[in-house]
């Protein structure tokens, strides 16, 4: 384009000059201008032919300008159609929040049964409390929906508001002079215009339709929210008056009778729906449930192969009962301590747990208590099923209160009887008879209370009795558990410390620690406590303070989650230990026999300890909600600490490391270490374990180890070559010799014929012809009592045969001087 104007520029001037020489050489015959004129004419001339160029270069300066940017804006359009038929595209899924809106108008619909709609004469706490649970979930699901459909609106508007603006730039509007470039401009917006025209209808209709879906779910939410406000006000004021009369007196006729069949099937409803919610809500917690109880079936598998190796398994004694079934009590313990992770379950999922434990407990004590106490422990588990099914049905009836005081019947007469009966000597847990009085008195509660019309606080008393009993029983069953387990670990663990769980059991004996009763205490009233809705109203503010955020900066956190954290890594380390504990090698002795399949984890238990601790640490910073990405600035921050002052830490890590791969020893290989016999106990971060042949245990880090002359003899499988040289006085008969201690060789068991033993006559000695004796052994043990076997065998051999083997003599002949000849005979 420049050198375009340039020419033009050119040639005007030429074209200027010419008109000046022509100006310049008129005619003689007219009259001459002044020469001044001519030359302002000539300027005038030039100066209104360059205004008309400007001019003209500006227009097409800006003509192209403008060109330009409606070639931008009608790219920039294209472009944002393009990403919004891919946003539509993979958009929101309004089919599915409509149909998770139906589930939640169902829902909601059975949580109003019996509460707004078929209400009855009067509430009950137990439909109140599943209600607002069921609700509170089903806010949070409609929430979720909300946001999504919030966010898709504003990304839709900021769709829209792009469009617009790019539609109303006024370099659109500005049209070229020339009708040629103008019908190239139309053609080119007419492209633009049906390509983007579906896109532009279909952003239209899906933003019409998700305006109202948002409408729909924004009233739903409302709804929710005023419906559990209704439940809370209805759940204070019952509170309030729980001594209060509900019905009227179980012998007078009811003012309202609903059919029992529809009042179970909307309590099964409910019931379903908040199992379900708190299901879904839990899972990290319930996988933590799951890889305790796996890692308690393992602990006590493991306990229970020891005993048995060393023949101290007694499987007819109460004193190992946690060892007679791992699983049983793997399903007692566990749950009894992990349900206290579990924030306000619902009670169908508090009840299911109990169920389980009680039963485990039931089948592991079957055969170590007396037919009396075992009578009573499954009849009260069948007790405390009615119970916990009564528990569930959500509305009154009068053939539930008539069940209801059935149930507290039995157990009131059951109770007195246990408490004034002739076997409660039989109990070597003394405390359970405290509970049992407990379990009566709730029960006399509710048989009168039921009577009178107090139904509410009547059933609440009899669920309490029947499950405070069971809990407490379970309770007192774990701790015992719990006391007899580290007292065999105590056993199994001949030198113990502080490296795994050691209670000092020869200062203590048998009797479970104090603490653990308090405990227990504790634990049973939380629980206990839970059946009542003042006890929630009063752990309300302590809920609220745990799980209240609180911020650092920009990291916010609550201490609920720091606990969490705490809790989740606090038991990687414990599983860590716990492995690295009971996979090491159970024999003490350095030459002892190994088993491979048994040290195969422990070769790679370094390894797996690692494993176990990273995965604790990750899955607790997954659990407290910490940003992974404020661990990579922690990392970096402590990797200069690392590089400064840790090196040898550092290496011995990677020494471990290298080892646990390479694999040059492993957890149970016999080794010779200086000159003395040991074997590899652990592989441990730091630092290796080495049991000596005296008893020692040498504590060496894995870079010394690795950096050692080290002898292994279990990569040889543990076969020892023995060398012996027996000596045989000049004028043997050798062959004679070589075949008599081959038959020695032979007929010993300790040596192996493959490969054969080797007998050569290795020197003409001073004094013997020296045979040179080579034969295996098995194994490195049996090397020192097979030599002794060997050499007893040929001492006995040739001394039947009557070969000798000489041992050193010397002849020393003295001469006398000559001076002194013949005086030595006076």
């Amino acid at each position: 384009m420049h050198h375009h104007f340039l020419a033009k520029t050119f040639l005007l001037l030429l074209l200027l000059c010419g008109s000046y020489k022509a100006l310049s050489q008129q005619d003689s015959s007219a009259t001459p201008l002044p020469k001044d004129k001519v030359k302002t004419n000539f300027v005038g001339k030039v100066q209104e032919l360059a205004e008309q160029e400007k001019a003209r270069s500006v227009e097409r300066y800006n003509a192209g300008r403008v060109a330009i940017r409606q070639q931008q804006v009608m790219n920039e359009i294209k472009r944002t159609e393009q990403q919004v038929q891919a946003y539509l595209k993979k958009g929101i899924d309004t089919a599915r929040v409509k149909q998770e809106m139906d589930f939640v108008r169902n829902a909601l619909a059975v949580v109003r049964d019996g509460i707004f709609v078929n209400k009855g004469s009067a509430q009950t706490q137990r439909n109140l409390a599943v209600s607002s649970s069921v609700l509170k979930d089903l806010i949070s699901l409609t929430v979720q929906d909300k946001e999504r459909v919030d966010e898709h609106v504003e990304d839709l508007v900021r769709f829209k508001d792009r469009i617009d603006s790019l539609n109303s730039d006024p370099s659109l509007y500005a049209f070229p002079s020339d009708s040629a470039q103008i019908l190239k401009l139309v053609k080119r917006m007419g492209v633009v215009v049906k390509e983007i025209a579906p896109i532009d209808t279909a952003l239209d209709k899906s933003f019409n339709s998700v305006r109202d879906l948002q409408t729909e779910v924004d009233l739903l939410v409302y709804e929710l929210r005023s419906t559990l406000v209704d439940i809370d006000l209805y759940e204070n004021e019952l509170a309030d008056h729980l001594a209060d009369r509900d019905f009227v007196n179980i012998w007078e006729p009811s003012t309202y009778d609903r059919p029992l069949g529809e009042i179970i099937n909307f309590s099964r409803a409910k019931e379903r729906m908040a199992l379900n919610f708190y299901l879904a809500d839990n899972k990290f917690k319930l996988l933590m449930l799951l890889l305790a109880m796996l890692a308690s079936y393992y602990l006590y598998r493991t306990i229970r192969e020891r005993m048995e190796g060393e023949g101290r398994l007694e499987t007819n004694s109460r004193s190992q009962l946690v060892l007679h079934a791992p699983l049983l009590t793997s399903l007692v313990i566990v749950p009894s301590l992990l349900q206290f992770i579990f924030w306000e379950p619902p009670f169908v999922f508090a009840w299911l747990g109990w169920l389980v434990a009680a039963v485990s407990l039931g089948l592991l004590f079957r055969n170590f208590i007396t037919p009396y106490w075992k009578r009573f422990w499954w009849v009260f588990i069948g007790l405390f099923v009615l119970a916990g099914l009564d528990n569930m049905v959500l509305q009154a009836s009068r053939t539930e209160r008539w069940f209801m005081l059935f149930l507290a019947i039995i157990g009131l007469v059951y109770g007195a009887s246990l408490l004034w009966g002739k076997h409660k000597h039989e109990l070597k847990e003394r405390g359970i008879l405290y509970f049992i009085a407990f379990m009566t008195i709730m029960e006399a509660a509710s048989v009168l209370l039921n009577v009178m019309g107090r139904y509410n606080l009547g059933k609440i008393l009899m669920v309490t009795g029947y499950s405070g009993l069971i809990i407490a029983i379970l309770f007192l069953w774990t701790v015992r558990l719990i006391n007899e387990t580290l007292r065999l670990i105590s056993m199994i663990y001949r030198q113990p410390d502080k490296k795994l769980l050691y209670i000092d059991f020869a200062r203590i004996g048998e009797k479970v620690p104090s603490i653990f009763y308090v405990l227990l205490v504790i634990g049973w009233c939380i629980l206990v406590g839970r059946n009542f809705y003042s006890f929630r109203q009063m752990a309300a503010p302590f809920n609220a303070f745990l799980n209240e955020e609180w911020s650092i900066g920009d990291y916010s956190f609550s201490i609920n989650k720091v606990l969490l954290f705490l809790l989740v890594f606090a038991g990687a380390l414990l599983t860590s230990r716990i492995v690295s504990f009971f996979a090491s090698d159970a024999n003490d002795n350095a030459h002892g026999t190994t088993n491979r399949h048994k040290v195969g984890l422990g070769s790679w238990i370094l390894l797996v300890r690692i494993m176990i601790i990273s995965l604790g640490l990750f899955l607790a910073f997954a659990a407290s909600g910490f940003p992974l990405d404020k661990v990579t600035i922690v990392l970096g921050a402590l990797s200069v600490g690392i590089g400064l002052g840790l090196q040898g830490l550092v290496s011995n890590l990677v020494s471990g490391l290298i080892i646990a791969f390479e694999k040059p020893v492993n957890v149970g290989d016999i080794i010779e270490l200086n000159g003395k016999t040991g074997v590899m106990k652990s592989i441990g971060f730091r630092s290796s374990v080495i049991a000596m042949a005296d008893g020692a245990h040498v504590v060496m880090p894995n870079g010394d180890l690795l950096n050692n002359h080290l002898t292994n003899w279990t990569l040889g499988k543990n076969m020892k070559r023995q060398t012996l040289l027996v000596g045989l006085a000049y004028g043997t008969d050798l062959a004679q010799a070589r075949q008599l201690v081959e038959q020695v060789l032979a007929e010993e068991e300790l040596v192996i014929h493959h490969p054969p033993p080797q007998v050569v006559v290795k020197d003409f000695a001073s004094s013997s012809i020296d045979l040179e004796l080579h034969f295996w052994v098995r194994h490195l043990k049996d090397a020192a009592q097979a030599r002794s076997q060997v050499i007893s065998g040929i001492d006995k051999a040739f001394a039947n045969a009557g070969i000798v083997i000489p041992f050193p003599q010397q002849e020393v002949i003295v001469h006398g001087l000559k001076g002194e000849e013949g005086k030595g005979d006076s």
